[in-house]
């Protein structure tokens, strides 16, 4: 149980951070700067929109 949960957690690690090497050659490709943003790493954004106060 442990062993899957351990392993769970290496491959989630395994793709974000192959995504973000992946994010980082196509911006080197197309000659853009790199971001790298620790609080949203995979860039998702929210589906619903934002309430505004307009009356």
């Amino acid at each position: 149980m442990l062993a899957n949960i351990g392993y769970i957690f290496l491959i989630s690690l395994l793709l974000i951070f192959g995504g973000w090497a992946f994010k980082a050659l196509i911006s080197i490709a197309q000659g853009k700067p790199i971001e790298l943003n620790l609080k949203n790493p995979l860039n998702l954004k929210a589906r619903w929109p934002k309430e505004t106060n307009e009356k």
